[in-house]
């Protein structure tokens, strides 16, 4: 008898150890799914390397178009810095050719250091889908790099650590919110020392999070995390306790262009969530059903994300819908694209998406273990909003021009 409670013992033993194992070397190993899509040259051609060369090619678009089309405005805001005196807002806003009701916004860098994809989207846009005949009766302002320190530096946040998609709203209410379920994951999501993503509690980051997961379910843990919180300065996803500078410099611009029209649609650019390779198309629940009847005819053909589904969340402060807050008694339509990278539609891509804000942000506060680490964990966290695989840049600018095409058509 004791002999076979042995033989039980041992093969439970080691069923935990393999599992253990399993989920150890499936963890670190982790990859996306590749993403299948033939590679553009022309496509890839669209993507710079710095935030220099993001500004500079867009400048050079903006301008070539001064010739084309009737009142081109091209200009810039500066945005002031403690350590970068050369940080620039950028805009080219051309109004509709004929008389017209309609204004479409596309924005970049919200979240910095995508800015790099938005941009090529931005560019690709110049080049390829603006034309008379469909500036006739729409106009279009593009906004490259609202936040230029991230862009440039390669973050998400702003020079003040503001992450400026949590922090955009007219009721200063915003600011006083509590996220009490972000409080209770403080010490997982802002851990204090050197960051080192060798360390054992960074190779065991999925047992963490999945003993997480099973006590209060993935979607309650991502709606907590990713919502924004008002209380940790230096924590992730911090949305301020004031409006930044630099969206209360863009306000008088912003209102003053969309004053012309009565129906305004911005579509925001972002990267990072979501399935690798995909455009998910993600506004915040909009309430208005004739608004939101409009919304999926404009994207007919395309699955809207309105955070009200199991596998998104919803967020506070978002650039997208605070535009609209400036446009009282007009009809205004917000949407965000974003490209996915990391499938963090799934268990271990959504950790992995975690651990890489977690450890930049880390690094970035407490510093990192030696160089070494601390270039792998940027390298990690650039690949995981700007990715280098050419398929998937292709497939950005290709899904991407398919459907602003269409937004032109219908809208």
């Amino acid at each position: 008898m004791k002999k076979v409670i042995k033989i039980v013992l041992f093969s439970l033993l080691g069923l935990i150890a393999t599992a253990y194992l399993f989920l150890l070397f499936s963890y670190n190993g982790y990859k996306p799914a590749e993403v299948q899509h033939e590679i553009v040259p022309e496509a890839l051609d669209y993507f710079n390397k710095t935030y220099e060369d993001c500004r500079s090619a867009f400048i050079e678009k903006a301008n070539l178009l001064v010739s084309q089309y009737e009142e081109v405005d091209v200009f810039n805001i500066p945005v002031l810095s403690e350590i970068d005196p050369d940080l620039t807002i950028d805009f080219c806003y051309i109004p509709a050719q004929n008389i017209s009701d309609n204004l479409l916004i596309l924005s970049s860098g919200v979240h910095g250091i995508e800015g790099f994809t938005s941009s090529a989207v931005q560019l690709m846009v110049m080049e390829e889908i603006l034309s008379p005949n469909r500036l006739e009766n729409v106009g279009i302002l593009l906004i490259h790099g609202v936040n230029p320190y991230g862009f440039k530096h390669l973050r998400r946040v702003t020079e003040n650590n503001i992450d400026m998609n949590r922090n955009c709203a007219i009721d200063e209410d915003l600011f006083n919110i509590k996220n009490e379920g972000y409080a209770k994951l403080f010490d997982m999501l802002n851990p204090k020392g050197e960051a080192n993503h060798h360390s054992l509690k960074n190779r065991h980051m999925h047992l963490v999070a999945i003993r997480k997961i099973l006590a209060e379910s993935m979607p309650v843990l991502r709606q907590a995390v990713l919502q924004g919180q008002y209380e940790y300065s230096g924590g992730l996803f911090f949305g301020g306790k004031k409006l930044e500078q630099q969206i209360v410099d863009i306000t008088p611009i912003l209102q003053e262009k969309i004053t012309p029209y009565a129906r305004i649609l911005t579509i925001d650019l972002h990267t990072g969530y979501g399935e690798n390779g995909a455009m998910h198309l993600f506004p915040n629940p909009i309430k208005d059903l004739g608004k939101k009847a409009n919304m999926e005819e404009f994207f007919a053909g395309y699955s809207i994300d309105w955070g009200n589904r199991g596998g998104f969340y919803t967020f506070m402060g978002s650039f997208a819908d605070y535009i609209g807050s400036l446009a009282p008694g007009k009809t205004y339509f917000p949407m965000v694209f974003e490209f996915g990278t990391l499938d963090s539609q799934k268990t271990f891509g959504s950790i992995r998406s975690l651990q890489n804000l977690i450890l930049e942000n880390q690094g970035f506060h407490h510093g990192y273990k030696n160089e070494k680490t601390e270039a792998k964990i940027k390298e990690n966290f650039l690949e995981a909003f700007f990715p280098s695989n050419k398929a998937w840049r292709s497939k950005v600018i290709t899904d991407s021009k398919k459907i602003i095409k269409l937004v032109f058509e219908r809208f």
